[in-house]
């Protein structure tokens, strides 16, 4: 796994920061034989998620590709459809992400999707940290049920 397309994705999360609320900030890179295939930020509640735009931007190239995003995508019918599936349809080989997301209708179903679907998805600890700073206001509230 490389590293440098997962600081990219927490890098493209940051760019919705004031703008996803309530939702997380989350970043996607899509990597197909080592070259950048997609890019997405998730900026409004109910307007396409990360792991989505990226899937858009690359088209056809996402099959067999690596997406690397800064928080597990989502498994839930809400205001749009669940990321995972998006992924599982695009053909997507490998999920990267840093850490899982808390909120009670993913906590691991995301990850667990991907893997009943046949796609490796991998964590890579060393940027829980960064990740978890990142979202600490959503994260703060889907533990605790309380405002940041």
């Amino acid at each position: 796994m490389n590293a440098e397309y997962m600081r990219e994705a927490l890098e493209l999360a940051r760019q919705g920061r004031a703008l996803a609320s309530p939702n997380p900030l989350v970043g996607a890179v899509l990597v197909r034989d080592g070259e950048t295939v997609g890019r997405g930020f998730h900026t409004y509640a109910g307007l396409h998620h990360a792991e989505v735009l990226a899937l858009s931007e690359a088209g056809e190239r996402a099959r067999g590709a690596t997406l690397y995003v800064s928080l597990e995508p989502c498994s839930h019918q809400g205001r749009t459809p669940p990321c995972a599936d998006a992924i599982i349809q695009a053909g997507v080989a490998c999920v990267v992400a840093p850490i899982s997301d808390p909120n009670v209708l993913v906590a691991g179903a995301g990850f667990r999707r991907l893997r009943e679907a046949g796609i490796e998805v991998v964590t890579l600890p060393e940027f829980a940290a960064e990740a978890e700073k990142l979202n600490e206001p959503y994260l703060y509230f889907m533990r605790r049920a309380v405002p940041w």
